[in-house]
């Protein structure tokens, strides 16, 4: 028996994955093994499994030496290909020691770790090596026990250091050798597999033949395993500090509250304050008014939208009292991980929020976490494909030709790695705060966008730390910040949205949901929400979407599982499509408590256990029964919850986009120049960004060309326009935009083009987009000045501006014609400032989309498509539903025809039909 101390898993120069390792220990009867991957971005996994086969997990990482010198000044880099093979092992014995392993590893990452490094934070860590010099050189350091690494031989140095005999571990099975050489190929990273080395997990019995001469150095891998005692897990949860405790916060706005509301508050706060994370809200509170400051709006979603706390602190826009919202849904005793709560903030200040984040608690105390990206199917092929020499050409071809026998060979072999981490990047929206230097947590990784976590979000909570997500929301409407004064009863309001006039508000503008607010008319903010709800993934898969319709439109009856539920599932009509409806039926109808009905919607939502279910089951029924209720009332309700309960959608979270949709219609609807510039700068939504251009058009704002002297960054309104932006410009740089509002006005084009400086690309688009306008000189002679500025090698101002005017002043130019130029602007900013696409292409259409309005007669028509969805009809037919505009409106199309070909930056369809039931039934003229 030995104990396999030096493994490398996929995550790092490994080529087997967790779950064929450690069924290959419960196979051998291994009792522990280590890991020594030089990240830790496999090690949440890697005790997962230790875990759930029984076996002792030993932390560890392997340094790579990069050179014989092991002065102070030397650095040690990952980069590093092992040709000398002199390696550093260290385990972790205790909890300082993998602190101390954080520090080493994220230096390590940086390139900037030296021996003196590691000298200064060798407490807790047990040192191997394979070098006799390194071990002298670190020994004062390392006073707990070290040992000298002996390959494969009974040789022995020096009888003062105790050995140990182990073997890197490559792959589990000889087998898997094929996967790491392939992995090697694909990552790049040095194939460490000689052909007298054993590199694979080896039998105990051939490992005792292997290493019989050294008894005591086997031995010594117990020994090890005894020491090395650690294993993360989150005793407590950390937070950064705060000035103030979260009853401080409350208490002034807790004074005013009514007897209900202050029930609610003392409720939720016994709860947070007992699970530990009452210093997680303030912190969420403080960033919500550090953002203020900077004009930023914040709003939780999710579950959080649950807590009264949240909303008396301004960071929910939804009361949870008014719409029956339970706080266990978000946050209860039962539940073992940290409460989920998102900020979402606008799309194009999330960075800058980042940013300031960084800044106001320290770059060291802020990090984002890591996202691990995994083979797929295409990715695989193609990778696997590189690795066999294949061009990428001969790729494309191969994948159009699946026949032949080397893509079945590399098909085979990549399907082995379908799975594997590909390589770390950052996570969207995820990161932590910490009290102290975030690498004393977890090592950290040189990332994309500053540094990243080795845990990912499922691991970072093994920690302690517990996941920040700021989420960019396109559309998140200006008027957030200031709701205090919104009528949320106006009935002008819902009139508009039940029109379905909500083309780019949040959450409300996608054809399914336009379509569904023209039936249900809503009248109140959980009607908004419903409409939110049953087009959600879940909801429609489970058929709620269609049921809810029918039941809406009087095409099925409206029944309840029993009268007791009726006021829960009423504004449901009948059908539970929240989350939330499931935990109160369990609650009324059973007798659960709100923590256990809250397991029961999580048993119900994830993979189902026949086991778990039936015990869910029996308590569901023999509380049932206890109440009073009789078997076929039970069965009937048991029935509907289970049915439902898997495709529910979190109602906390309908609520507050829908209440985030009506102001984003209340601002359309009254405030529109605002709207749409706001809008504009966001880059839109649902719809590629000319369908906002034109809507805004349609609602009678007009749209002026960019202006190097009056253009911001953005759109920007200008006497009840809307100016283009500088960044609407193909090609042109942030640097050059920066430039340019920094120097205007520009008086001439010498002068603009002399100290600016645009390069070609640059300057040609700036041109074409109508921007130099303002100098009333035609393109062509703006052209000749420009490309005349290139060439300038004057030394000084004047001598340049002379040398471009000259001869140019007594040339003739004629123009580029208004066609050319509508052209030109289209090919750099995407859309026609001054007019729609159609009007420009095709004048003389007879019918527009407003003169539709007679059903069943037919229409010739010419429209612009802005989005596409397309079925498989019951009788296998293909059917698309097209959204169209014109520069007079906006019009539902269905075409029995898939229209590819068609399809374009600006794809243009002339088509023929008739209106029936909101929809133009049409076909391809």
């Amino acid at each position: 028996m030995y104990i396999p101390l030096l493994y490398h898993s996929n995550y790092g120069y490994g080529g087997s994955d967790f779950r064929t390792l450690f069924e290959t220990l419960r196979q051998y009867q291994i009792p522990a093994c280590g890991i020594v991957d030089d990240t830790f971005f496999g090690l949440n996994e890697f005790l997962k499994y230790a875990r759930e086969y029984g076996v002792k997990p030993i932390i560890g990482a392997r340094i790579l030496i990069q050179n014989q010198n092991t002065n102070h000044g030397s650095t040690w880099s990952r980069d590093f290909s092992p040709v000398d093979k002199k390696k550093l092992y260290l385990l972790v014995k205790n909890k300082a020691g993998y602190t101390n392993l954080c520090k080493i590893l994220t230096w390590y990452g940086l390139k900037k770790l030296d021996i003196n490094f590691i000298k200064e934070h060798a407490t807790g860590l047990l040192l191997l090596s394979n070098s006799l010099n390194l071990i002298n050189e670190l020994a004062p350091a390392f006073t707990d026990i070290y040992f000298l690494l002996v390959p494969y031989s009974g040789f022995i140095t020096d009888k003062r250091i105790p050995l140990i005999s182990a073997n890197e571990i490559f792959y589990v099975n000889p087998g898997e050798r094929i996967i790491y050489k392939l992995l090697a190929m694909i990552k790049k990273f040095r194939d460490e597999d000689g052909k007298k080395k054993i590199s694979y997990l080896i039998k105990p019995d051939k490992f005792t033949k292997i290493y019989n001469p050294n008894p005591e150095a086997v031995k010594n891998l117990f020994r090890i395993a005894e020491q090395c005692t650690y294993i993360p897990e989150a005793e407590s949860w950390i937070f950064p500090e705060t000035r103030n405790g979260l009853f401080e916060i409350i208490k002034p706005l807790y004074q005013r509250l009514g007897i209900r509301e202050k029930m609610r508050v003392e409720f939720e706060y016994r709860i947070i304050k007992d699970m530990g994370f009452e210093p997680y809200f303030v912190l969420i509170y403080e960033l919500k008014k550090f953002a203020k400051e900077k004009g930023i709006g914040i709003n939780v979603r999710g579950s959080a939208a649950s807590s009264f706390i949240l909303y008396l602190l301004g960071l929910s826009v939804v009361n949870p009292l008014k719409y029956n919202l339970p706080f266990e849904r978000f946050l209860n005793q039962k539940r073992s991980e940290p409460p989920d709560i998102d900020l979402d903030v606008e799309y194009n200040q999330r960075e800058y929020l980042i940013n300031e984040i960084y800044k106001k608690f320290g770059k060291d105390y802020v990090a984002r976490i890591s996202m691990i990206n995994r083979f797929q199917t295409n990715a695989r092929f193609r990778d696997t494909a590189r690795a066999f020499g294949i061009s990428p050409e001969e790729i494309r071809k191969i994948e159009e030709h699946l026949g032949e026998k080397l893509i079945d060979r590399i098909l085979k072999i990549s399907s082995r790695i379908d799975g594997y981490p590909r390589y770390f990047s950052t996570h969207p929206s995820g990161i932590v705060i910490t009290p102290k230097p975030v690498y004393c947590y977890t090592p950290l990784y040189p990332g994309p966008m500053g540094l990243i976590t080795h845990f990912d979000k499922e691991g970072i909570g093994i920690t302690g730390l517990v996941k920040l997500d700021i989420l960019g929301v396109r559309g998140f409407p200006e008027l957030y910040l200031k709701k205090e004064g919104i009528d949320f009863e106006d009935p002008n309001v819902y009139q508009f949205i039940s029109e379905a006039k909500t083309l780019g508000c949040f959450q409300i503008e996608s054809p399914m949901v336009r379509q569904i607010l023209k039936k249900i008319k809503p009248k109140h903010l959980m009607d908004i929400a419903n409409a939110i709800a049953i087009i959600r993934p879940g909801p429609a898969k489970g058929g709620m979407k269609e049921r809810f319709l029918r039941r809406l439109n009087g095409e099925e009856e409206i029944d309840y599982p029993h009268s007791d539920l009726e006021d829960i599932l009423k504004e449901t009509l009948g059908i539970p499509v929240y989350q939330e409806q499931i935990l109160n039926m369990a609650h009324r109808f059973a007798g659960f408590n709100l923590d256990d009905a809250d397991l029961l919607r999580r048993a119900m939502t994830k993979e189902r256990e026949s086991n778990l279910m039936d015990g869910i089951r029996e308590r569901f029924f023999s509380q049932a029964r206890g109440l009073g209720y009789d078997e076929k009332e039970i069965e009937r309700v048991w029935e509907r919850i289970s049915s439902f309960s898997s495709f529910g959608f979190n109602k906390a979270h309908s609520i507050t986009y829908a209440t985030l949709a009506y102001l984003s219609a209340y601002q359309k609807l009254y405030n529109p120049l605002e709207f749409f510039c706001r809008l504009l700068n966001n880059q839109g939504g649902y719809y590629p960004f000319y369908a906002y251009i034109n809507e805004a058009r349609r609602w009678g704002i007009k749209i002026l060309e960019p202006d190097i002297n009056k253009s911001e960054a953005g759109f920007t309104i200008e006497n009840g326009c809307l100016r283009t932006g500088l960044g609407m410009i193909r090609n042109l740089s942030y640097t050059t935009i920066k430039k340019i509002i920094n120097l205007r006005p520009f008086k001439t084009p010498e002068d603009f083009f002399i100290l600016v400086q645009p390069d070609v690309e640059e300057g040609l688009s700036l041109i074409k987009s109508g921007a130099l306008n303002t100098f009333k000189e035609s393109w062509t002679k703006l052209y000749f000045k420009f490309k005349k500025s290139l060439y300038t090698k004057k030394s000084n101002f004047a001598a340049q501006v002379d040398f471009i005017k000259e001869t140019i002043d007594t040339e003739y130019f004629s123009d580029f014609d208004a066609s050319e130029k509508l052209r030109a602007q289209f090919s750099v900013l995407g859309f026609i400032p001054a007019q729609h696409i159609l009007e420009f292409l095709y004048p003389e259409r007879q019918k527009r989309i407003s003169d539709i309005n007679a059903p069943g007669r037919d229409f010739q028509l010419t429209c612009l498509v802005i989005a596409k969805r397309t079925i498989l009809t019951r009788n296998r037919r293909l059917m698309s539903f097209y959204t169209m505009d014109d520069e007079t409106g906006i019009l539902e199309s269905i075409i029995f025809k898939d229209l590819k070909k068609f399809e374009g930056e600006m794809p243009i369809v002339k088509i023929k039909g008739y209106l029936k039931n909101d929809f133009f039934y049409a076909s391809v003229i």
